[in-house]
């Protein structure tokens, strides 16, 4: 039996949910399908511990998407109409380092100035500085995360036209390495910055990293860091909503092994059940581009070659999640008159130690030092967990391959690497003894290609932030405008698009130019849905 809409939907992602629904609050017949039990992707909550205990396996902050008119503006009514709220910690990050000292990124710039005063008066001024002159440049770039990237050569050719502009370029192809050093005097700064810029799954040394380190301080300042009520996956969930609310289908259990093309269009999709659907408009794919042509028959062998050269980023890492008697007491925060940081980060203080992290992930080494990301969702939202406990979000980064035994190692060693960053990790607490834990549930790097099959390689952002994968480059210049060439009506969705990995509604770009092929106003379409 074949069964027909406008528009398939190839995953349950929160990047194709969020396309999803801009369709079928334009009117569109919308079908998606997803091959786990749950949707989400990377944008998912669960109960893997222990019963009332909700714990994002990804993605748990929600910073970009706060820029993105889905949510600033709420326009397909997320927030307004289908349930999504979310809350706004003060401070963003806290940076703990082995030797009791702090650095606090606060939404106010003038507070984390003043968190880094205590350490350097001269790096605080410089940091408030900073900060200031990228709020400048900031809205340039805003602009264009959500829309059709412009063609890499014509952005650059705008940037040479000012001095400002001339400047970025240089950035852009710095390190982030190369400009905090150079600007910052204090380890603790300098490895505070590094390390969060490294958050882009780039070690902070590599050359074109630049960018990322000044757009993620830029945006950290602009807009508050977004913890939706009820888990990460809460995001997911309300556009489901939103597609069902509009009339279309959200089915999961259903693995998607074939788009179907005739006569050059896309027409539809097998699934692994051997059922076919037809579309009559078009198909939205999250395919990862190694495996594009695995999923569609006759695309241009050059397009193929060049997707399959894509590069993944320099290293994954695992997630830990615990269920808790009650919240981690963090020794460097004691005595700090400052509300619970969002996230917190634990970094060495040795230069060396902190420089060697990286080397160690490059050649598939377990780093030698705990420093993992950490985060107590429960602090800000008590419906995580049963009333009075709370859950530890515990990610670190760890390479893919492992160089004694490959991928496939991780099996043998990921609990007892676990037990290994636990013991590191209560070194900075107070009460994080066996007497604190009720559950553990532990993601390796294979685990998350298990996930999801956009997160190959481990690879949560698809492929690599790299800045020759960056705006009209990403994941190439013939795939860049989310519209595969040569194929009518088939457009890609997923983290390995513009603008990357990671929460902020890329969806709607790819429904930008969705809407333009079809020569409609987006906003007048989408108008009924407010």
């Amino acid at each position: 039996m074949t069964t027909q809409y406008d528009y398939i939907v190839v995953g349950a992602s929160h990047n194709t949910l969020t396309c999803a629904s801009y369709l079928a609050a334009a009117g569109f017949g919308v079908q998606v399908f997803e091959t786990n039990s749950w949707i989400g992707g990377g944008v998912t909550t669960r109960e893997v511990t222990a019963p009332g205990f909700r714990h994002d396996l990804h993605s748990t902050a929600h910073n970009f998407i706060q820029a993105n008119p889905l949510i600033k503006d709420d326009e397909l009514g997320l927030i307004s109409k289908f349930g999504l709220e979310y809350k706004y910690p003060d401070i963003t990050l806290a940076s703990l380092f082995d030797d009791g000292s702090s650095v606090l990124l606060w939404y106010d710039v003038a507070k984390t100035a003043e968190s880094i005063a205590k350490i350097s008066k001269k790096d605080a001024d410089t940091y408030f500085e900073h900060v200031r002159k990228i709020s400048k440049i900031l809205p340039m770039f805003t602009a264009g995360l959500f829309q059709p990237p412009a063609p890499f050569g014509t952005f650059m050719a705008m940037l040479e036209q000012s001095r400002e502009g001339r400047e970025l370029i240089g950035v852009m192809n710095k390190s982030a390495y190369d400009i905090v050093t150079e600007m910052f005097e204090s380890e603790q700064v300098i490895h505070h910055l590094c390390k969060y810029s490294s958050e882009a799954m780039c070690g902070p040394e590599e050359k074109g990293t630049g960018m990322v380190f000044n757009i993620l301080l830029g945006f950290m300042h602009a807009y508050k860091g977004g913890l939706p009520v009820g888990g990460s996956g809460s995001l997911s969930e309300a556009l489901a909503r939103c597609v069902r609310h509009h009339g279309g289908e959200v089915r999961t259990g259903a693995e998607v092994v074939k788009v179907l093309v005739e006569g050059g269009k896309a027409v539809g999709v097998r699934l692994q059940s051997g059922e076919e659907f037809r579309a009559k408009k078009g198909v939205v794919a999250s395919v990862h581009p190694h495996v594009l042509d695995k999923f569609v028959d006759g695309i241009d062998p050059y397009i193929i070659a060049e997707a399959k050269t894509t590069q993944f980023a320099g290293y994954s890492s695992m997630n830990t999640h615990y269920a808790l008697n009650e919240a981690p007491v963090y020794k460097a925060l004691q005595g700090i008159d400052a509300p619970p940081p969002f996230i917190v980060e634990l970094i060495p203080l040795d230069h060396q130690a902190f420089r060697r992290e990286y080397d160690d992930l490059r050649y598939g080494r377990v780093p030698a030092h705990v420093s993992p990301v950490c985060a107590t969702a429960t602090q800000f939202d008590p419906t995580r967990a049963p009333a009075g406990k709370h859950t530890l979000y515990m990610y670190h980064f760890m390479p893919y391959e492992l160089a004694d035994g490959g991928a496939k190692r991780w099996d043998d060693i990921k609990e007892s690497t676990a037990d290994w960053m636990l013991e590191g990790y209560r070194k900075y607490t107070t009460n994080m003894g066996p007497e604190n834990i009720i559950a553990r549930y532990v993601d390796s790097p294979l685990d998350y290609e298990r996930h999801s099959a956009t997160m190959r390689h481990g690879d949560i952002s698809g492929i690599g932030r790299y800045l020759h994968q960056f705006m009209g480059r990403r994941p190439t210049p013939e795939l860049s405008q989310y519209a595969v060439p040569g194929i009518e009506g088939l457009y890609l969705s997923g983290p390995f698009m513009h603008p990357g990995g990671g929460v902020n509604g890329g969806g709607r770009a790819t429904a930008v130019k969705m809407f333009k092929d079809l020569k409609l106003d987006m906003d007048k379409a989408i108008s009924r849905a407010r």
